[in-house]
């Protein structure tokens, strides 16, 4: 039994660590799932989009699957379509394998096909069904659009005349009040910033980013066995009998040839047509994907631990620069009207990535704790059926709650290092409000974003 993988690696282009979700927890050794990994696409105008297409043959009452490569941001379809009209029961999986999720059948489906929309972080499982297996085809199509980062919005807001310098706040609350705006703060915060922008480009080329130009792999397991005609060795003069014998054998050999290429002729109708409605549907797919206004309530997280919403309570910050527009991506358009965008740009862009990393990482932790205790109550379940299952059981749960202590600290490790490179980029834009004169911008109005993020996820248990 494969111990369960809770493992940590480095990703974001940042040294980090973040779990990996295993396929859905079984304690059953002959479940044995086909891996669909999402590869990227390479053709241009699919740029950030990833996807597989996998065909087979239904050998088993159950044939099992997991999908891989996804990110929680991705907007995932999985279509499955029956290609001769047989039967077929799907569900998604996630935690474990009897957690079957929206279950659909391609019988009630138009052309066949089941789609599933949905948003996932980790791993997740297709699992198909049928009362009869008899070798019939079906094609599996997982498409995963470009990585969608918008749903948090902006904190920023325009800020006021009278809060612009530390002076004129003072004076508000109090006539007498000293002017110690933090003139002499400004400058410090430039030396640190110059410090940190000649650090980041010393570690920019330091740190190298592989990208995986694999094209979508295509999987095509059809194989038809045809009969041949058996040779055998005659004499030269054949009596009736033996005639007979050899016609009657001719004509039999020939009826299952017939007999086989008729099926394997609409089997190739049906895979033919099930290609055409698929590039009929992907391509409905990608439509969506460009015209959706809102795509985050089309497609559910397959999991309870995954939002789609910003923050409750999440404080809003003043700026003198709250025009700088971002694309779908999270990328700040090359044209702005703004003449402060060229300096707040770059900052901007790493404060919002600080902001979905947070994100990511409290959903990874939240996913995976789920799972985890998914496991654990399916194990608790099922293992008190045979005494020799019980005791290996109780070998497996000591791995999975140690996994969980070691998932703890990487998420602290982790949380650590997101909450400095937060402050670094809002130091930045301390720089850029500082050179537009805004005085103190980070003490004054800065630090209580900072304050809300450290506190909102900061680990609870």
């Amino acid at each position: 039994m494969k111990s369960l993988k809770l493992t940590l690696l480095l990703s974001f282009l940042l040294p980090g660590m973040l779990s990996v979700l295993a396929q859905p927890y079984t304690l059953d050794k002959e479940v044995k799932p086909i891996e669909l990994a999402l590869k990227e696409d390479t053709r241009k105008g699919h740029e950030g989009e990833k996807g597989i297409v996998f065909f087979n043959r239904v050998s088993d009452t159950t044939m099992y699957h997991f999908v891989s490569g996804h990110s929680m941001f991705q907007f995932v379809d999985v279509l499955v379509t029956s290609l001769d009209g047989t039967p077929l029961e799907v569900s998604l999986n996630q935690d474990v394998w009897n957690d079957e999720y929206n279950k659909q059948s391609t019988a009630r489906a138009e052309d066949n096909t089941v789609n599933f929309r949905l948003r996932a972080e980790g791993k997740f499982g297709i699992k198909i069904e049928t009362e009869n297996p008899s070798n019939s085809l079906y094609s599996i199509a997982v498409l995963a659009s470009p990585e969608r980062k918008g749903y948090l919005g902006s904190v920023f807001t325009k800020i006021k005349d009278s809060e612009i310098t530390a002076e004129a706040e003072g004076a508000g609350a109090d006539d007498d009040g000293d002017d110690n705006g933090g003139g002499g703060n400004t400058l410090l915060y430039i030396a640190l910033g110059v410090a940190l922008l000649v650090i980041g480009l010393l570690a920019g080329k330091l740190m190298g980013r592989k990208r995986n130009n694999t094209t979508v792999i295509i999987l095509f397991l059809l194989a038809m066995p045809l009969g041949a005609m058996a040779q055998r060795e005659t004499s030269t003069f054949l009596t009736i009998e033996e005639f007979e014998r050899y016609k009657e054998g001719m004509e039999r050999d020939r009826a299952n040839m017939e007999r086989k290429l008729e099926i394997l002729e609409k089997e190739r109708a049906g895979m033919d047509k099930g290609v055409k409605d698929l590039n009929s549907k992907l391509s409905s797919i990608r439509k969506r994907w460009e015209e959706a206004k809102n795509l985050y309530s089309q497609y559910n997280g397959l999991s309870s631990c995954i939002s789609s919403t910003p923050p409750a309570g999440s404080p809003s910050i003043p700026s003198i620069c709250t025009d700088i527009v971002y694309d779908e991506d999270g990328e700040p358009l090359e044209e702005q009207d703004a003449e402060c965008a060229n300096c707040f740009k770059d900052a901007r862009k790493k404060f919002n990535e600080q902001r979905y990393l947070f994100e990511r990482l409290a959903t990874i932790y939240k996913c995976t704790k789920k799972f985890s205790e998914a496991a654990i109550a399916f194990g608790d379940n099922t293992s008190g059926v045979h005494a020799v299952a019980g005791m290996a059981w109780q070998a497996e749960r000591v791995k999975i709650e140690k996994s969980v202590k070691d998932l703890q600290a990487a998420y602290d490790n982790k949380y650590a290092e997101l909450l400095q490179s937060l402050a670094d980029s809002m130091m930045e834009l301390n720089i850029c409000e500082a050179k537009y004169g805004v005085e103190d911008w980070y003490d004054r109005f800065g630090y209580m974003y900072f304050e809300f993020m450290k506190e909102k996820y900061q680990r609870k248990d």
